[in-house]
């Protein structure tokens, strides 16, 4: 088969030897790939004096720094309580971890572009009011993901122009590795085949992309001098028995330091309230005229049962499964309560059956010509079940409610709309059956 694939070439004697080459071929790349990702990993910089003396870094740039020249999430809650401390932001408390952010009206800093991306989040969401930080979302996963990617190579530009860190390993020298791979991959092609060289190819680029995504900054002299001096802050701070658990609201005691002690991961009492990630699939915050509601979303699946359905089809279904349990317990009621846990089972589920088949008659019968309209804006448009069987959820707010459920839709209809669309949806009154969904100024 081998050398049908390869068009009947027979290699003869030199059949062994092109077998070697691809052996020694593929374990020298691999020698190779080891030694690039030796060359990419930076080394543990040793704990400088234990001081609480601040460099000119950025918070952010601190915490590059101090984990392994890489971005953790701790950076973008450090540069926002950064951003307090400066007095930029002003941080409330009002209640028991209940905190919210304001942005001041003048702010003439002079800020990096990962500070200002912060800021924007804040800005977005609160306008002129105080916001809760709980809502300081960066966008649903994928928005939130090309946030975070953007805020991180923002930090290691700012590094590298202060000179801390550098490419481990530039696309060039990826290009060779990936080019000097075709040399055993071919060997592999030419002693068996086809088929062993594709995997060989498939296990090499997945080996290449791992290695890309590992450690693609190294250390400057300056850098790891600069390691050294916040781990020895870090070592400082941790010193403190009661650092970690200081809040949000302790920035303007702490100043700047509280910012650092974020970014170097011994103050997540300070940093832990302030999510800056991905907006929940399940909870909304909105902002009515100064005051804010906490919106729970649902998306109703398996319970209410019925719902999204139509009246009509409910009707028939809780018909048959209330029929369906009460024959089984007509039938066999007795003889199953005789037969032990099994039988008790049974008649537990028969019971289930007859209840809920009975409730849904009665609220389908009584949707049946009933209609109400749900004005406001999109809270989250989602889709579950994957693609055997999606389901798509439109959850509409209706500017009073702290618990709404999501409306069961069509795919073209979940198509035509994006979040924050206003839209008005005519729905049966039970069930929560869209007969349509329109934008509000268009509305019948």
């Amino acid at each position: 088969m081998n050398r049908q694939l390869l068009g009947d070439l027979d290699l003869g004697t030199l059949e062994p030897l092109v077998a070697g080459g691809a052996i020694v071929g593929s374990l020298l790349w691999l020698a190779a790939a080891a030694f690039a990702y030796a060359l990419r990993t930076p080394p543990k910089p040793p704990i400088g004096l234990l001081k609480l003396v601040l460099g000119p870094e950025s918070p952010a740039v601190a915490n590059f720094l101090v984990n392994g020249f890489d971005v953790t999430d701790e950076a973008a809650a450090a540069t926002l309580l950064d951003l307090a401390a400066r007095n930029l932001i002003d941080v409330e408390q009002r209640g028991p971890d209940v905190f919210f952010a304001r942005v001041r009206p003048s702010n003439d800093f002079e800020l990096t572009a990962y500070e200002r991306r912060v800021l924007a989040v804040v800005e977005r969401r609160s306008k002129k009011d105080a916001v809760p930080v709980k809502a300081l979302t960066t966008g649903t996963e994928l928005a939130s993901k090309e946030w975070r990617q953007a805020f991180r190579a923002e930090v290691v530009a700012d590094a590298q122009a202060r000179g801390l860190s550098h490419e481990a390993l530039d696309s060039r020298a990826f290009g060779v590795l990936a080019l000097t791979f075709g040399i055993p991959a071919s060997c592999i092609w030419a002693a068996w085949g086809i088929l062993p060289a594709l995997v060989a190819v498939t296990v090499a680029a997945a080996l290449l992309g791992w290695l890309y995504t590992r450690h693609p900054q190294r250390e400057t002299p300056d850098g790891l001098d600069a390691a050294s001096r916040w781990l020895g802050v870090r070592a400082a701070l941790a010193t403190n028995p009661v650092f970690d658990t200081h809040s949000p609201l302790t920035v303007e005691l702490w100043d700047r330091l509280l910012a650092y002690g974020a970014a170097l991961g011994v103050a997540r009492g300070a940093s832990g309230p302030l999510p800056l990630r991905a907006e929940a699939d399940t909870v909304e915050w909105r902002n009515d005229g100064g005051r804010w509601r906490e919106i729970t979303i649902s998306y109703p699946k398996l319970w209410p049962p019925g719902w999204g359905a139509e009246p009509g089809s409910a009707f028939a279904v809780g018909l048959v499964a209330a029929g369906f349990g009460g024959y089984l317990l007509y039938r066999s009621g007795v003889a199953q309560l005789e037969s032990g846990p099994s039988g008790w089972l049974v008649l537990l589920v028969a019971g289930a059956a007859v209840v809920v088949g009975v409730a849904v008659v009665i609220v389908a019968a009584a949707d049946w010509a009933t209609a109400v309209e749900v004005t406001g804006p999109i809270l989250r448009l989602r889709e579950f079940g994957g693609d055997d069987k999606p389901r798509y959820y439109v959850a509409v707010d209706d500017g009073m409610s702290t618990a709404i459920k999501a409306f069961r839709v069509s795919k073209d209809q979940f198509e035509e709309f994006r979040e924050g669309d206003v839209v008005t949806v005519r729905t049966t009154e039970r069930l929560g059956r869209v007969r349509w969904i329109v934008p509000a100024l268009t509305a019948v």
